[in-house]
């Protein structure tokens, strides 16, 4: 097994797929999550086919506060017209829409079933959308980046003949003017690739703090002790990977006269001697989340100072090169036992207890122990994969296929 390989093989990472008719079997009471594949061939209305150009360029140089806008064009590739048609828009959780229209309604999904949090709408286009015809909206999607984003991204899906909205428009929208598609004058392009679905990537000019936090403890020779590494995201941003893995990947080095009795979860044997390698559960740490990994260390032979470094792993990915993280100096830690001068340090006990790092408690299956600060994003996925009993997706909407099958992790943070 390669260490790249181990990185991932913690949880298995579920994805969600809805069809049309799931999104006809509701029409309030909805919750919209990313989830892949919403393909052309789903749609529910016979004949009608709606596809989009895949001509979106990835928006990037914009700061946090500043506005962006997408635009789409959508045709019915099918041989009849298609009504009843609906548009998602599912925004990842540093976006905010900068419009409301009335049309629309609007939710903030919280992160559920592995997946970050969402801020989605579900749009009743009250047109009829020929066959052969290219539309776009009447004016571009607006949207603003939050304080925390970074890897952000919009993705949009359209079907026709969906009875999710079966009274019309009027569902308690925004107050804004309709969003309307209008037909393009333009012929369409030669050559034009489309697909059931867009994604539009937004990279925003901003940082996150990854950093590591180590221990200090003390103990006799065949007392066992608990060391604890937490790994943080201090902001300001979230971050998300670029792959379909954690975004934090670090090795725990195991000080010398000492055995490994109890592994946190999310940690495993590492190729290299006397290490462990241990990840994030998912691929994205919000914004001021942490997550403590505490090892069961049992002391064979009293060694003065014996000291097993902790560092993030290199690699190619973001998890390995943290290209939004500019500061390194926390990119590192220790755990220390028995540090030569006596007393415990802050954060650590004399006789062999818990130590420093995040507050927490213990947790996990057996011989496995692990700790978090209360309401952080990080242990509480990693014990449930949810927040609550909401049905994941409950009533509306299949949307929107998260970038590159990325956008699967951990808990938005509580508040």
């Amino acid at each position: 097994m390669t260490s790249a390989s181990k990185t991932t093989s913690h949880r298995p990472q579920r994805s969600l797929r809805l069809t049309a008719g799931a999104v006809a079997a509701a029409a309030v009471g909805w919750s919209l999550v990313a989830v892949p594949g919403a393909a052309a061939a789903e749609q529910a209305e016979p004949g009608a086919e709606l596809v989009f150009e895949q001509t979106a360029e990835p928006i990037e140089g914009v700061r946090p506060g500043d506005p962006a806008e997408v635009s789409f064009a959508v045709k019915n590739k099918g041989d009849a017209p298609a009504t009843r048609v609906v548009l998602y828009l599912g925004g990842s959780q540093g976006l905010e829409y900068a419009k409301k229209y009335s049309n629309c309604v609007y939710e903030e999904a919280p992160a559920q079933d592995e997946g970050p949090a969402r801020t989605n709408a579900v749009c009743d286009i009250e047109q009829t959308l020929e066959p052969g015809v290219v539309y776009e909206p009447g004016e571009p999607i607006g949207l603003k980046l939050l304080d925390r984003a970074l890897y952000e991204r919009l993705d949009v899906n359209i079907l026709a003949g969906v009875n999710t909205f079966p009274d019309g428009t009027q569902h308690g929208g925004g107050a804004d003017p309709v969003l309307k598609l209008v037909a393009r004058t333009t012929p369409e392009a030669p050559g034009t690739v489309h697909g059931g679905e867009l994604g539009v990537d937004i990279t925003a000019e901003n940082t996150a703090d990854f950093a590591l936090t180590g221990s200090k403890v003390r103990g006799a020779a065949g007392r066992t002790v608990e060391a604890k590494v937490t790994f943080a995201n201090k902001g300001p941003a979230w971050a998300r990977n670029d792959v379909y893995g954690p975004i934090g990947v670090f090795d725990v080095g195991i000080p010398e006269g000492t055995k490994v009795t109890g592994v946190p979860e999310f940690c495993e044997p590492a190729e290299a001697a006397a290490t462990y390698r241990c990840t994030t559960p998912y691929n994205y740490a919000d914004e001021d989340s942490e997550r403590a990994y505490v090892f069961g260390l049992r002391i064979e032979k009293v060694v003065a100072g014996a000291t097993g470094k902790v560092a993030f792993v290199k690699g190619d990915n973001r998890w390995g090169t943290l290209p939004f993280d500019k500061n390194r100096t926390n990119n590192t830690a220790e755990i220390v036992v028995n540090e030569s001068g006596g007393g415990a340090s802050s954060g650590g006990t004399a006789s062999g207890g818990t130590t420093g790092g995040a507050s927490g408690g213990t947790g996990g299956a057996a011989n496995s122990t692990g700790g978090s600060g209360a309401g952080t994003q990080l242990d509480e996925l990693a014990e449930t994969g949810t927040t609550d009993g909401t049905l994941l997706a409950g009533g509306a909407a299949v949307v929107l296929l998260a970038a590159g099958g990325a956008a699967v992790a951990i808990r938005r943070r509580t508040s």
